[in-house]
């Protein structure tokens, strides 16, 4: 059986997207999410559904970003997969749309 998917709201993706430039920002954040990353949700005001993966943080592109620019693009519109992977590269992508990504 398939693993459950669960697809953020709009104003979830906007903490999600927060929480994603502090782990950028901060090495310490990037860790403690990669060790536990529930407790790190909550902290972002995520309430995560138990019994499903929880979506892994995608790699810093190259260049600069604001906060803004990652929230708008998370929430701002649909999120749709063009202006996801514009900031988040496939990882967020796939987790965002449901899809496999490559």
């Amino acid at each position: 059986m398939g693993e459950s998917v669960y697809i953020l709201g709009d104003e979830d993706r906007r903490k999600f997207a927060r929480l994603i430039a502090a782990a950028w920002a901060d090495e310490e954040i990037k860790a403690r999410y990669e060790r536990r990353p529930r407790p790190m949700l909550a902290e972002f005001g995520i309430a995560y559904p138990e019994g499903v993966v929880t979506p892994p943080l995608p790699d810093r592109p190259a260049g600069e970003f604001d906060v803004e620019e990652l929230e708008s693009a998370a929430g701002g519109s649909l999120g749709s997969a063009s202006s996801v992977s514009s900031i988040g590269g496939s990882a967020l992508t796939a987790w965002t749309v449901g899809s496999s990504g490559s």
